[in-house]
């Protein structure tokens, strides 16, 4: 937990953090449950570093190599409805 911490704060960690504060700041005052529920989302979010920022959510992206031969035809076969 400590080395998340440690990691660079972004500017999307610090919205997300700035955001949360001033949510549960607003939550407590107005004594609003689902306010508040949702300003503790966005602070643990930017104390854990969760979430996905502006590049996305880091999903890994394997591309399949072509072989060397070429792709097989693809045949169609024309489908008609009935009146």
């Amino acid at each position: 937990m400590w080395n998340t911490l440690k990691q660079p704060w972004d500017l999307m960690r610090i919205a997300r953090l700035l955001m949360g504060g001033y949510a549960m700041y607003e939550a407590i005052s107005t004594q609003e449950l689902f306010l508040g529920l949702l300003a503790g989302i966005l602070l643990l979010q930017a104390w854990f570093n969760w979430g996905c920022g502006a590049q996305g959510c880091n999903v890994p992206f394997h591309q399949k190599k072509m072989s060397s031969t070429t792709p097989e035809e693809t045949s169609y076969e024309e489908v008609h409805s009935k009146p």
